[in-house]
């Protein structure tokens, strides 16, 4: 059984069309979990807040975008041109388990 990885890079943070515009986790959104997936944008914050951000050495301030491409972008006058080079691996099994998460605080 093959095991995927995403990678999350902090220079995504930086652009408007950063991680695959938005849309990282779509396919394996809905080739795992169909019709009952949670919204792929909502995935890849939670992913981002949890993976990601830790992962940067220092706080970047962001913000949430509800429309658009790329979810979860820096707030405007952030910077991370000292920092863009820091990428985490995720495992599908672990963005699978983010989802599901989400799913359940959904029907409470």
């Amino acid at each position: 059984m093959a095991h995927f990885e995403y990678r999350l890079h902090a220079f995504d943070l930086d652009s408007k069309f950063g991680f695959a515009d938005g849309n990282m986790f779509g396919a394996l959104l809905r080739e795992k979990l169909g019709k009952l997936a949670p919204n792929k944008r909502e995935v890849l914050v939670e992913c981002v807040k949890r993976y990601l951000l830790p992962a940067i050495p220092r706080r970047v301030r962001t913000m949430i975008v509800a429309r658009g491409h790329n979810p979860i972008r820096l707030v405007d006058g952030e910077t991370i041109d000292d920092v863009e080079d820091v990428t985490v691996g995720i495992a599908e099994k672990d963005v699978l388990r983010v989802a599901r998460e989400l799913l359940s605080r959904m029907k409470k």
